[in-house]
C-alpha cells in the first residue's frame, strides 16, 4: 500500500509541504532532539495528493508504491495482466509503446488500455445522469479527491460521483465482461490509487510510472529510440476520447461530446480545488452544475506526483492535442448515420450496476477546538492584538494565524514554528542582548584599566625575574669558584690525613724499635748479673771483671730508662696523632658536607636561573595575553558603539 514518507534527516523545517497541503491536519510539525523543526505526515488525514513531495526541495518526502511486488510476482510466474494509464504517453513521450513491449517480453500475456476505461465511465455517468436527472454530481476519477471526501469533507459524499474511475471500469470489464480472475497491475500516474485499489480490491498492483523509470535506470533497461518502430498494440478494445481523460476538463469534454447541453464546469490543482470543494457545500443545490469535475493536480494526471516527468502546459496539451484528434478520427469511422457505435455496444455488453461503487468512510474523530482553545493558543503565541491574531504571513505554512492557532491548539503544530512569535522572541532576546551589552560595555572599560595596571604589573614581575635570573646567572659562577677552591682544600686535607698516616706509621715501626732496646737492656742486665757472680766467684782476680759487669748493669739501667721514657713520650705522641687524625676525620667530613651543600647552592642556583627565565617567558606570554584581551575589549566596544 502506497504512502507518503518523510527523510527526517533531509527535513529542514521549511514548511513547504505545510504550505501547498489541502489538509490542515495532514502534517506534523515537532522539534527533534536536536532542536530542528521536523514535519511529520499524519497518514490518518493525508489524501495522498503527492503536492509535499513536488514542493519539497530537499528530497525529504518520497512515497511507496507496489512495484516490487509486482515484479517479484512476475518473476516468480504469476499470472498478472496490465493495465497502463492514458498519461503514460506523457511519462515515456514517443516511448511509451516501448515500454509496454517489455513487459511483454517479461511474460506478460495481456495489456489494455485505460482509456476504453474512460470510455466506459464516461458512458456509465450518461447513463446514470440520464436515469437520475436531477442529481448533482462531483467526479471521482481522481483518488485524491475521494480520499478528501472520505476522510475529511464527508458531508460531500452526497454528490460524489458513485462511477467507477477509469482503471476500476476497466477492471470491472476485464473480470465482468471478459472473465479474467488473477492478478491486475494497474502503470498509474497517481500515489492515491494505492488507496483506490487497497478499498475496492479490484486491482492488485498500483505501479507509478515514475518508480518504473527508476528501475528502467537502475536496472539497466535500454529502450530502442524513440525514432524506432514498436509493433506494440493494446489487447483487445483501445480507447477514443477518453485517451483525453488525464488532461484537465478530460471528463468535462467526453460528456459534452455526448450531452452538449450539459452544465460542468472544472477545477485543478490543490491552489483552488479543495477550497472550490469546500465552497461547493455553502452553495443552493440549485446553483450547483450539474457536474463538477476535480483533479488534484493543476495539469490533470499526465503532471500526476507519480509520472516522473515535469513537462510544461504547452507540451502536454500538444500530445493530448494529437490524441485527441486521433480518437476523433477513429470515431468518425465508427459512427454511422449519427449513432454512437460505441455507446451501443457498451448497451448491448455492460450493466450500469457493475460500475457503481460504495464508499467507505475513514473519517477519524475530530477534537473538538472551542474559540476558548483558540484564544489560549494566542496566548502562547503572545498574540494580543486584533492585527497580531491576522499577521497571516503564512510562514508556518497555513494561511491564517487562526489556523496555526487552531493547529496548535489540536497539538499538531508549536509555537516556534509561528515566525511572529519568534520575531517577538528576537526583539525581546536582541533587547536583553543591548542591556547586556551596556553592562559588558562598562565592565570591558573596568576590565581594561584592570588589564592596564596588569600589563605594568607584569612588567614589573618582568624586570624583577630578569634580575632574578641575572643574579642567578652571576651567584651560579662564585659558587662555581667557591666550589673550586673547596675542592683544593679537599685534597690538601687528603695530604695532611696522608702524612698523618704516615707518622703514625714512623711511630709503630720507632715503639718496635724501643721494644727490641728493652729486651736488649734486659738481656745486658741478665749478662751483667751472671758476670758479677762469676767474678765473686773468682776472687781477686775478677774484681776487674765485676767493675766492668756493674757498668754494664747500668748501661742497662740506664737504657731501661731510656726505653721507659721513650715508651712515655710514644703514648703521648699516639694520642697527639690519633687526636690529629681525628680533626682530620672530622674536617674531612665538615669538608664534604661544605662540597654537597656548595653543590646544592649551584644546583638551586641554577634552577633559579631557569625559573627565572620560565617566569620571564611567562611573563612576555601574559602581556602578549593581556595586549590581546585589551585589543578584543576595544574592538568589541566599537562594535557596540
Amino acid at each position: 500500500m502506497g504512502e507518503i514518507r518523510v527523510d527526517t534527516n533531509n527535513c529542514v523545517g521549511c514548511n513547504a509541504c505545510v504550505r501547498v497541503c489541502p489538509v490542515i491536519d495532514a502534517n506534523i510539525a515537532r522539534t527533534n532532539e536536536e532542536g530542528n523543526l521536523v514535519i511529520q505526515v499524519n497518514s490518518d488525514k493525508c489524501i495522498k495528493c503527492g503536492a509535499c513531495i513536488k514542493a519539497c526541495s530537499h528530497n525529504a518526502r518520497s512515497y511507496t508504491d507496489d512495484i516490487d511486488a509486482f515484479l517479484s510476482d512476475l518473476k516468480a510466474g504469476k499470472e498478472i495482466v496490465l493495465i497502463a494509464a492514458p498519461s503514460i504517453k506523457i511519462a515515456f513521450d514517443g516511448n511509451w509503446r516501448h515500454v509496454l513491449q517489455w513487459f511483454r517480453n517479461q511474460g506478460i500475456q495481456k495489456i489494455y488500455d485505460v482509456s476504453y476505461g474512460a470510455d466506459i465511465c464516461t458512458w456509465a455517468h450518461i447513463r446514470y445522469l440520464q436515469k437520475n436527472p436531477n442529481k448533482k454530481l462531483i467526479s471521482q476519477p481522481c483518488a485524491a479527491v475521494v480520499n478528501y471526501v472520505t476522510k475529511i469533507r464527508t458531508e460531500l459524499l452526497p454528490n460524489l460521483s458513485p462511477i467507477h474511475s477509469p482503471m476500476l471500469c476497466l477492471a470491472v470489464y476485464i473480470r465482468k465482461v471478459l472473465g479474467y480472475n488473477g492478478k491486475i497491475a494497474a502503470i498509474s500516474p497517481c500515489i492515491a490509487k494505492s488507496d483506490e485499489f487497497e478499498d475496492t480490491k479490484l486491482i492488485d498492483y498500483n505501479v507509478t510510472m515514475e518508480h518504473l523509470r527508476d528501475y528502467f535506470e537502475e536496472s539497466n533497461v535500454i529502450l530502442p529510440e524513440i525514432r524506432i518502430y514498436s509493433e506494440f498494440e493494446f489487447d483487445d478494445n483501445m480507447g477514443l476520447e477518453g485517451a483525453i481523460y488525464p488532461r484537465p476538463g478530460g471528463l468535462m469534454s467526453n460528456l459534452l461530446i455526448h450531452m452538449p447541453d450539459m452544465e460542468v464546469i472544472t477545477s485543478e490543482g490543490t491552489d483552488h480545488l479543495y477550497e472550490n470543494l469546500d465552497l461547493y457545500l455553502e452553495q443552493k443545490e440549485s446553483d450547483l452544475p450539474q457536474v463538477f469535475d476535480v483533479l488534484s493536480c493543476q495539469d490533470g494526471c499526465n503532471g500526476g506526483p507519480a509520472t516522473g516527468v515535469d513537462y510544461h502546459c504547452f507540451a502536454m496539451n500538444n500530445i493530448m492535442y494529437n490524441v485527441e484528434q486521433h480518437a476523433k478520427g477513429i470515431r468518425k469511422k465508427k459512427n454511422k448515420r449519427g449513432h454512437d457505435l460505441q455507446f451501443m455496444e457498451f448497451d448491448k455488453k455492460l450493466r450500469l450496476e457493475d460500475y457503481i461503487r460504495s464508499y467507505h468512510v475513514s473519517e477519524t474523530k475530530e477534537a473538538v477546538i472551542t474559540q476558548a482553545d483558540i484564544e489560549k493558543s494566542y496566548q502562547l503565541l503572545e498574540k494580543t492584538t486584533d492585527r497580531e491574531k491576522h499577521f497571516d504571513c503564512h510562514a508556518c505554512g497555513f494561511k491564517s494565524c487562526r489556523d496555526m492557532a487552531i493547529a496548535l491548539a489540536k497539538g499538531i503544530n508549536e509555537k516556534e514554528n509561528c515566525h511572529q512569535y519568534m520575531m517577538n522572541k528576537n526583539r525581546e532576546e536582541r533587547q536583553k542582548a543591548e542591556s547586556v551589552n551596556e553592562k559588558v560595555t562598562e565592565m570591558a572599560a573596568d576590565l581594561i584599566s584592570v588589564f592596564e595596571q596588569l600589563s605594568g604589573n607584569i612588567q614589573d614581575v618582568k624586570g624583577e625575574a630578569d634580575m632574578i635570573r641575572d643574579i642567578g646567572v652571576h651567584t651560579s659562577e662564585e659558587m662555581s669558584v667557591v666550589a673550586d677552591h673547596m675542592n683544593k682544600l679537599s685534597r690538601l686535607n687528603e695530604g695532611i690525613k696522608k702524612s698523618a698516616d704516615h707518622i703514625s706509621s714512623s711511630i709503630e715501626s720507632y715503639n718496635v724499635m724501643t721494644q727490641d732496646v728493652e729486651k736488649i737492656a734486659g738481656q745486658i742486665n741478665l749478662l751483667s748479673l751472671n758476670a758479677a757472680i762469676e767474678a765473686a766467684r773468682a776472687g781477686e782476680a775478677g774484681r776487674g771483671f765485676a767493675v766492668v759487669a756493674s757498668n754494664i748493669r747500668e748501661l742497662s739501667d740506664s737504657s731501661k730508662a731510656s726505653v721507659a721514657s721513650a715508651k712515655k713520650n710514644d703514648k703521648g705522641i699516639k694520642r697527639a696523632i690519633g687526636e690529629i687524625t681525628e680533626v682530620i676525620q672530622q674536617f674531612n667530613e665538615t669538608i664534604s658536607e661544605l662540597l654537597q651543600a656548595v653543590q646544592e647552592a649551584i644546583t638551586g642556583v641554577t634552577q633559579t636561573s631557569e625559573n627565572g627565565r620560565i617566569i620571564q617567558e611567562s611573563m612576555d606570554h601574559v602581556f602578549r595575553l593581556a595586549d590581546d584581551v585589551k585589543n578584543v575589549i576595544e574592538e568589541t566596544n566599537a562594535i557596540l558603539k
